[in-house]
């Protein structure tokens, strides 16, 4: 068995000492430049890697970040974790995930704080302000994805969800639709309401009219979005274009027109909202509006990462702009 490659190691083959190669791993004290270098070539060549827990106990941190989603089975969000964890992992980090499918969200980030992950980045959706504002009281750098908050140790990222639900129904709309239905969550997010909001806006601004028969909610699944669709061209016939809330909806809906006999786009063109891999792997295949899933998680580990290494520095909003991607669903009138 090969023996595990000391600090002691790499400063007897660099020929200093060992303050002297932990400060050229963790870029602190006065070493230059040229002996910072060749004391990490050595480190990489000989496979040496640090003891977090003995660098917690040094630099008072962990170099861990913790992760938190709804549901790593949803395809929305692996994209976002791998890219969390590759720029976690170019900058000397690990990524503690968490799923709170069945869990309390504030339960799950208290246990995560229990192994001194240094910043958080969170979807946290179902628990109410109060307690969201309690925990940051108590931890901090966090960063939220898709919610609004105002509080000094959070931080925001948000995508047009309203802008993005805009563009869908103006893309039906220039396809020449008159009557736009819309398969939504029945989840109470601030993304729904404002894909809703942006539904909405958008057939005021293709001069079309909204009618409360052309909405249905559902689970945001494959599941609800055949059920969704099923009940809406049942309660309105003349519906010649939907609007799904994600693409797990918009799947479903491709289903249900095919369980009713109906062609897409011949009969029904359908967009949906994410552009997970699976909408372009269906047929037909699925127009969605896109959302750059592994730009979103690099950004968000770059601002809790520089949040960490200095805690004063901006805590603005980072903001996320869709855009259409059309395939095989959506087509002319």
């Amino acid at each position: 068995m090969r023996q595990k490659v000391t600090i002691d190691d790499v400063a007897r083959k660099a020929g200093v000492s060992k303050q002297t190669v932990s400060r050229a791993i963790n870029d602190k004290g006065d070493i230059s430049p040229i002996t910072r270098e060749r004391i990490l070539v050595l480190v990489k060549e000989m496979g040496y890697r640090p003891n977090r827990m003995a660098q917690a106990m040094n630099t008072s941190r962990s170099h861990m970040i913790g992760l938190v989603v709804p549901d790593i089975t949803n395809p929305f969000f692996p994209e976002i974790v791998r890219a969390v964890q590759d720029a976690a992992m170019e900058n000397g980090y690990t990524t503690l995930i968490c799923n709170t499918v069945n869990s309390s969200e504030i339960e799950v980030l208290n246990d995560l704080v229990t192994h001194g992950i240094d910043g958080l980045i969170t979807f946290t959706h179902r628990a109410d302000d109060e307690s969201v504002s309690d925990f940051a009281d108590r931890f901090g750098p966090m960063l939220i994805i898709n919610r609004e908050f105002a509080h000094q140790n959070i931080t925001t990222l948000m995508v047009d969800n309203k802008a993005g639900a805009c563009l869908a129904v103006e893309h039906l709309a220039g396809l020449g639709h008159k009557t736009i239905g819309m398969l939504s969550t029945d989840l109470a997010t601030l993304s729904q309401t404002r894909r809703v909001q942006g539904y909405k806006e958008g057939l005021g601004d293709a001069g079309l009219q909204f009618d409360e028969s052309l909405l249905v909610q559902a689970d945001p699944t494959l599941a609800g979005g055949l059920e969704a669709a099923k009940e809406l061209l049942k309660r309105r016939p003349d519906v010649t274009a939907i609007f799904a809330y994600n693409d797990l909806m918009g799947v479903g809906a491709i289903r249900a027109c095919k369980d009713l006999g109906l062609k897409v786009p011949e009969d029904i063109s359908i967009i949906g909202f994410d552009d997970i891999q699976l909408a372009s792997m269906i047929s037909p295949a699925l127009s969605s509006v896109h959302v750059d899933k592994y730009e979103m998680g690099r950004k968000a580990f770059e601002r809790i990462y520089n949040l960490i290494q200095e805690p004063t520095s901006t805590r603005d909003m980072i903001g996320m702009k869709p855009k259409i991607i059309q395939r095989e669903s959506s087509g002319p009138a």
